[in-house]
């Protein structure tokens, strides 16, 4: 990666007096960094276990409103700029934010919720996920489906028929992680939650997975089953470029409704679901 050891005195962010003005620093940045794409400003932040979506990235680089810090903070790092030897970018991003803190009329908040759900990837938010996130539309020719829950043995089932017709296609993929039933306190805390007995729980959990099991065949998709020990605070779906992100209940009863997030590549959300995935599946065992 180029560094920027000594950028040129003009470069100089804390002379920036508005968005626009501190996107023009960081398009002067990227340039003398050697004008990479935002692709691969997108992978080298991957290389350093940070996220930095194009879409997100492009808004910034737009200068229609002052980015999130930590985005800025990625983008400058990813184009080799040493923040701990220049500390003026962090100097200008908080006068800026101090200066639209004083006069929030400068933006409508609509226009930043909009922003914001754009950057995120969002396309819906609902409450009841087994019946409200029209699944089957999201199943349509869905190649590779990963799931992580506790054991989401509801779900598996009133969707059974297309998880059956995604396990028939070739070159297709499943992956599932469920609670580690072999686990005593994975299984104690969930029981506790769900109201249930351990042994109770234990059953649920292998039977979930034996109903995955049991859609392999010789000529469909590829499915792996996995158990990860630990609390579940929320589960997903990601099918494809979609992903559909759920919360669980406090309460001891089931809940009637909880927050459901849907979101789609390229998006912060979905990024965040992604980077989640890869670190839930180091830390699962084949079951």
């Amino acid at each position: 990666m180029r560094k920027l050891v000594s950028p040129p005195d003009d470069l100089d962010p804390t002379q920036a007096h508005t968005a626009a003005d501190l996107a023009a620093c960081l398009r002067r940045v990227q340039l003398l960094a050697g004008n990479p794409s935002l692709r691969e400003l997108e992978q080298r932040a991957r290389r350093q276990g940070r996220s930095l979506p194009r879409s997100t990235t492009g808004d910034m680089l737009s200068g229609k409103r002052l980015p999130r810090k930590p985005l800025m903070l990625t983008f400058l790092q990813a184009c080799g700029i040493n923040l701990g030897e220049d500390p003026r970018w962090l100097v200008a991003w908080n006068r800026l934010a101090a200066l639209a803190a004083e006069t929030p009329e400068h933006r409508p908040l609509s226009e930043d919720i909009l922003a914001d759900v754009r950057a995120a990837g969002l396309t819906r938010i609902g409450t009841t996920y087994l019946t409200d996130m029209q699944w089957s539309a999201l199943f349509a020719d869905v190649r590779e489906l990963d799931i992580y829950m506790a054991y989401g043995q509801t779900w598996a089932r009133m969707h059974a028929r297309d998880l059956a017709r995604l396990a028939a296609r070739p070159g297709a993929r499943i992956r599932v992680v469920l609670a580690d039933p072999h686990d005593q306190l994975t299984v104690a805390v969930l029981a506790d939650r769900f109201d249930l007995t351990t042994e109770e729980l234990r059953q649920r959990i292998i039977a979930t997975g034996g109903d995955y099991a049991a859609l392999r065949s010789d000529t469909g998709a590829t499915i792996e089953i996995y158990y990860r020990p630990g609390d579940r605070m929320f589960s997903f779906y990601r099918l494809d470029d979609t992903a559909v992100l759920g919360f669980y209940s406090h309460a001891r009863t089931r809940a009637a409704s909880v927050p459901v997030f849907v979101c789609e590549r390229p998006g912060d959300l979905y990024d965040f679901i992604t980077e989640e995935w890869q670190a839930i599946l180091r830390d699962s065992r084949p079951a």
